[in-house]
């Protein structure tokens, strides 16, 4: 699978937060930039200063320096949740592998209750680190939370291919396309991973 479809099943359901402007009618949309004053006064400036160069700064070394510094020096959410995918996603861009799994694995401790959390991490784990035992439990936890999420059945399915669990890789794929008919159209290597499950081999 190429890096860009990996990044894309990484990200797929992923919303960067924004921060709420707490002083604007409910109605309002919430500031479009992890960048925006907060009105928390605990946060400091500092921080506030590292998180614009996370959002802004073009080196990429130096932004994903700002992205750590920004957390270091404390963030309130959601502005904290923004800088943190931005964290993520500069990693997985820049092939980083290792410190994204990682990234992943303190996000799964910090909000145990996050579906999307564990889906990213079991995804990580299988596709860069190749760890389809370690991948299977993380989608597991996903599929536990969010039982009904097509993203999180069709990871699992391409894990379980990889372990030689085929029935289960099947019924994993065939309830993805029971909740969406077509999840398989546009994901070939989901497609070829359910079809070698149903002859009983792993792909690739």
């Amino acid at each position: 699978m190429s890096a860009l479809l990996l990044l894309a099943a990484l990200f797929a359901r992923a919303e960067t937060p924004r921060p709420a402007d707490k002083e604007k009618p409910k109605a309002k949309p919430a500031s479009v930039s992890v960048t925006r004053a907060s009105p928390e006064p605990a946060e400091g400036a500092e921080a506030r200063e590292a998180a614009r160069r996370c959002e802004e700064d073009e080196d990429r070394d130096a932004a994903l320096l700002a992205c750590r510094e920004a957390l270091r020096l404390g963030l309130r959410e959601p502005r904290r949740a923004a800088v943190r995918q931005l964290l993520e996603l500069r990693l997985a861009v820049a092939s980083r592998f290792d410190e994204l799994v990682e990234a992943y694995r303190e996000d799964s401790e910090s909000t145990p209750q996050d579906p999307e959390v564990w889906r990213r991490l079991g995804t990580a784990l299988l596709h860069f680190k190749e760890d389809a035992s370690g991948a299977r439990a993380a989608l597991e936890e996903a599929r536990k939370l969010r039982p009904e999420d097509v993203e999180t059945l069709l990871g699992l399915g391409v894990c379980l291919n990889a372990l030689g669990e085929h029935p289960a890789a099947v019924a994993a794929f065939e309830e993805a396309l029971r909740l969406e008919p077509n999840a398989l159209d546009l994901r070939p290597a989901g497609r070829a991973a359910y079809e070698a499950s149903g002859r009983g081999e792993r792909w690739p």
